[in-house]
């Protein structure tokens, strides 16, 4: 009887274990998600730019983003700087989507005038389900010799080839090689489109155009 009851715990306990690794080893959608995203930015920094008014589209199960598009008019809806005031205007921002992932739930991009005048992600994640999204990322935003880390979040909705609603909150969370050429570290500002229709472009081509444009000083002075 003894012997049987020893046999009976290796049994269940060897169970266990297995389930654990099981479970290790096969992560459900929601726990890759959730690491991921925390990988990137810690939720402090998504609470902030939530309470600034930005919409969180969760789920495991986002539309296909990938490709470019502009958000024109781009104006403030909220801001945790004193002297925003909403409605103001900015550059119009261009993103591109590209290289996303159904399995870990990665995507990249790149954008011009988002944050500054380049802007490339570290490292970035996707939520969703339907139409609706939320890119999360890490972007390294640089001015001439100067860059800053910024948190940064995009939300919409996927119609067609243009996304509609697209808001974006954006947040200096390392200024160590900024300077003054950045909001300051722990400022934020979420921004939408205002004509809320985001179109599809062609990104290299306005890129090319953009660059040109910057030859001269003036278009590359920060603003005030």
């Amino acid at each position: 009887m003894k012997n049987l009851l020893i046999a009976f715990c290796i049994v269940i306990f060897g169970s266990l274990v297995s389930c654990k690794k099981t479970k290790d080893i096969d992560p459900t959608p929601e726990e890759i998600l959730t690491k991921k995203i925390s990988d990137i930015l810690p939720q402090k920094y998504v609470d902030t730019l939530t309470k600034l008014g930005l919409d969180i589209n969760k789920g495991t199960t986002p539309p296909d983003i990938q490709g470019a598009y502009i958000a024109k008019p781009f104006k403030l809806k909220e801001s945790n700087i004193v002297g925003d005031v909403p409605g103001m205007s900015f550059t119009d921002g261009y993103v591109k989507f590209f290289d996303q992932s159904t399995t870990d739930f990665g995507i990249k991009l790149v954008g011009k005038h988002l944050l500054n005048q380049a802007d490339t992600s570290v490292t970035t994640a996707i939520s969703g389900s339907g139409n609706n999204f939320t890119v999360y990322g890490k972007v390294k935003s640089t001015y001439g010799s100067s860059y800053a880390y910024f948190a940064i979040l995009l939300s919409g909705v996927k119609e067609g080839n243009t996304i509609k609603n697209l808001n974006m909150g954006i947040l200096n969370i390392d200024n160590q090689h900024g300077g003054s050429v950045f909001i300051a570290e722990g400022q934020g500002r979420v921004a939408y489109d205002t004509d809320l229709v985001s179109e599809s472009i062609n990104f290299d081509a306005i890129v090319a155009k953009v660059r040109d444009q910057m030859l001269s000083p003036a278009l590359q002075k920060p603003h005030d």
